[in-house]
């Protein structure tokens, strides 16, 4: 099956890779989440469906991963350059995030 660019099938392709490493099944990963159903999983996976910023934040504690890990194209040589760079952009997102939070 051919990938596309879609951030959606690439966010899919990437938890898979990182659930499938860590020897985890989808009813694994859905009840650590509070999912009602595994197959919310798999539709994630699939591309068919994407995760709320509130199941982003569990996904990536669960994997104890920065979040734009989870939009790097699997598969795809990335420098060492390029990921600081990606990293930089990602530490001032929280930074506003925290700002935003604040000012609630």
């Amino acid at each position: 099956m051919a990938r596309t660019n879609n951030v959606k099938d690439i966010f899919g392709k990437s938890l898979k890779d990182l659930r499938e490493s860590r020897g985890i099944t989808q009813e694994q990963l859905a009840e650590y989440l509070d999912l009602q159903a595994y197959q919310t999983i798999s539709l994630i996976e699939n591309g068919k469906s994407f995760v709320t910023s509130d199941l982003l934040e569990k996904i990536c504690k669960f994997f104890n991963v920065e979040p734009y890990v989870l939009f790097l194209k699997p598969n795809q040589k990335y420098t060492p350059e390029t990921l600081d760079e990606i990293s930089q952009i990602n530490q001032k997102l929280n930074d506003i995030y925290n700002i935003i939070c604040k000012n609630k």
